[in-house]
Formats: C-alpha cells, sequence, structure tokens
C-alpha cells in the first residue's frame, strides 16, 4: 500500500482563485490514480488555519474518485465545486462502466431506499434490489448476482485491481508520523539527499517495504519546518523515515506540490520495480 501526505496549506501559492484551486486538486489526483495511490492524508499545517482549504480541497479529490454515475446523489450542488467541469476523468475501474451490467459484475453503489425497499443505484436504467443491510445513502460495492430482476450483494474489492484512492485528515506532521504504521517513511526535501546518489539502496527499501508513506511540503514551508511545529520534531526522530531531493539540480526556484507528486510518484514507481 501506498499513500501520500500533504499540508492542508496546499494552496497558499493560489491565492483565493477557486479555479486554480479546482485544477490544482484535480492533477494531484490524476497523480495519485496513474500511480496507484489508496490514500490522500491531508495534515496540519500549524502555521495558520487552513480549514476551509482542507474542506475544499477533501470534497474536490473525493468528487473526483466517485464514479460519475454516483455524484449526482452523493454530491448535491456546492459552491466549492463551482469548476468541477475543468477537473480531468480519471478513468480508473469503477469509472469505467457500461450502462448494462454482467452477472458477476463488481461496481460501485449506493443504496437508495424506494417504495419501502433498500436499492441500489449502480449506473444502469434500474436500480437494482439488494440483498443484505445497510441504510440509505450509504456508498458500498456490490456483486451483480442477476439480470432480471435486477438484483446485488455486497462485494469486497477484488484483488490486485486499483479501486481508487480514499482521503483522510491527519494531525500536524509530527503527531501523524508518530502514530503512522508504514514500513518506509519518505520526506520530501531540498535538503534531502540527492536520490541518485543512494539509488540502490533506496531500490532495496522499497522492495522490502510494503506499505510506504510519502510526505510532501508546503508551498511555504519545507519538511523540516513543518515537522518542528509540534512535539520538536525533526526527521531522526522517525527510524522508518529517509528524507530525500527527488529533483536534484532542479532548474526552477520552486517545485510546486502537484509538481513534486508526479516527479516523486514516478521515481517511486520505477524504484519499487528494480
Amino acid at each position: 500500500m501506498i499513500a501520500i501526505g500533504i499540508p492542508d496549506s496546499l494552496f497558499a501559492e493560489d491565492s483565493d482563485s477557486l479555479r486554480g484551486k479546482t485544477v490544482k486538486t484535480g492533477w494531484i489526483a490524476r497523480s495519485c490514480s496513474i500511480f496507484g495511490i489508496e490514500r490522500i492524508y491531508i495534515y496540519r499545517d500549524m502555521s495558520g488555519n487552513f480549514e476551509k482549504d482542507y474542506e475544499t480541497a477533501r470534497l474536490i479529490l473525493e468528487y473526483m474518485e466517485t464514479p460519475q454515475y454516483l455524484r449526482k446523489r452523493l454530491f448535491p450542488r456546492r459552491p466549492d465545486l463551482e469548476f468541477a467541469g475543468l477537473l480531468p476523468p480519471l478513468r480508473t475501474l469503477p469509472h469505467m462502466v457500461r450502462e448494462e451490467p454482467k452477472i458477476e459484475e463488481i461496481r460501485e453503489a449506493v443504496l437508495v431506499f424506494q417504495n419501502g425497499q433498500l436499492k441500489a443505484d449502480i449506473g444502469s436504467r434500474e436500480l437494482a434490489y439488494f440483498s443484505g443491510t445497510g441504510h440509505e445513502g450509504q456508498r458500498m460495492r456490490v456483486k451483480v448476482i442477476s439480470l432480471k430482476p435486477l438484483q446485488v450483494i455486497q462485494a469486497k474489492e477484488p484483488k490486485d485491481e486499483y479501486w481508487g484512492y480514499e482521503v483522510r485528515r491527519a494531525p500536524s506532521l509530527s503527531r501523524f508520523l508518530k502514530s503512522a504504521d508504514f514500513d518506509l517513511i519518505i520526506l520530501t526535501s531540498r535538503l534531502g539527499k540527492d536520490v541518485s546518489q543512494i539509488w540502490q539502496e533506496f531500490c532495496d527499501r522499497c522492495g522490502k517495504a510494503s506499505r510506504i508513506l510519502i510526505c510532501f511540503g508546503s508551498p511555504e514551508l519545507g519538511i523540516h519546518e513543518l515537522l518542528r511545529q509540534d512535539l520538536s520534531g525533526k526527521p531522526e526522530d522517525f527510524p522508518k523515515s529517509v528524507v530525500l531531493n527527488m529533483f536534484p539540480s532542479q532548474k526552477v526556484e520552486t517545485v510546486r506540490l502537484d509538481e513534486a507528486i508526479l516527479g516523486t510518484l514516478s521515481i517511486l514507481n520505477i524504484a519499487i520495480r528494480l
């Protein structure tokens, strides 16, 4: 399992433009989906109150991860989704469904209470009868067991298939890392070791780790500064962590967060396969 950690101050360089925030979040979601990220943690930057930005990022990320046919039921009109039309499609497995289902097919569904019965919206022309327990508005994975009538049961996520990411709130970076259960924690920083100079060691550690977390700094504060915000944290406090410069000899003053995520995940994707 691979997860990323990003600060709730991720929009610090985007001013108050909802359009810019939407586009940036969209490309973060695309990068995470390309490389099969299962969790996106949004941790607190203690330098200010970024709760509104957190809510905006969380909403857009969850909206994008939701298959198109379920969005109207799960996301009523909200101001933060004004520019949702600019978001790129993820086209992950749950999004690539035909209107008419097949027997044994697994889909994302939302439960709907209709005519005294609990049914499931699976993106078909009709609601499916649901066999199981749940409540109206609940989202879950279901398996088609009958076409006439259309009937589904709750199903587990198929193994070895990517079904999207989940978004989770996290405390300050130090507190988050203190409680994080990962085999390898990668802290990205210009002050870190040049990844190319420890490439073989990096590949070996990635290959042995079943749970990897990659943490990114904010547009204004680096990893070291964010760690010092709470508990006087420093990288050495976390034995499973390594501080790496994933963009050695960069030719621009700063690397934007969305660029850092795409570039870092591209490098990691190679490292875990060598």
